[in-house]
């Protein structure tokens, strides 16, 4: 069973509040939310917060909560305290998460399908993630691991990770007013394409 996973916290140092900031008509997390529900290879998709405001969104979206708790999300706690928590109140019968940040808005299904793949269907593969093409470091859009891994200490930042490679415009990752505006202008052109097409 694979369990998708969107922390998203209240909080945020560069850019207030940027997890519930309008993005082309919806709350940024909303895109993450959406694309994780159309994924074919997550059984559970859950929200991993303290905030109220991401809590009434999540729930519009009919998308499962977890409540994290306060010191979980403040500036100097770790994802990896969040992951583990999340496994926690999960359940056992999950050995598989994929960590989905709503700061990449731009990543789509088939891309969270993929990386999470790589690491499901291959048993000696521990983690995949998702880099931009050309580029070696994760991009932040996607991050795949064995729960089992990620209780012994395993970091998504281990280099000999398995890498599945975005495309630019699929990898802007968002943590200032510049990166949102690139996303928002890139979010604005793939609507109006859609919108041609139909």
């Amino acid at each position: 069973m694979i369990l998708g996973l969107i922390p998203a916290r209240g909080g945020s140092r560069r850019l207030p509040r940027k997890n519930v900031r309008m993005l082309c008509g919806r709350p940024l997390i909303a895109w993450t939310i959406i694309e994780a529900a159309r994924s074919e290879r997550l059984d559970q998709v859950v929200v991993s917060t303290e905030d109220h405001e991401i809590l009434a969104i999540t729930d519009a979206l009919n998308c499962d909560i977890i409540r994290r708790p306060a010191h979980m999300a403040s500036d100097l706690a770790s994802i990896y305290h969040c992951i583990l928590h999340a496994c926690a109140r999960a359940g056992p019968a999950y050995d598989v998460l994929t960590l989905l940040h709503p700061t990449s808005p731009l990543r789509l299904a088939e891309d969270i399908d993929a990386v999470t793949a790589l690491c499901a269907d291959q048993t000696m593969t521990p983690a995949a993630v998702s880099v931009e093409a050309g580029k070696d470091a994760p991009n932040g859009a996607v991050y795949s691991g064995r729960v089992a891994w990620l209780r012994d200490g395993g970091c998504f930042d281990d280099p000999s990770l398995l890498r599945y490679e975005m495309l630019a415009e699929r990898s802007i990752d968002i943590n200032d007013l510049g990166d949102f505006e690139r996303a928002e202008a890139e979010m604005r052109k793939r609507l109006r394409i859609g919108a041609e097409a139909a």
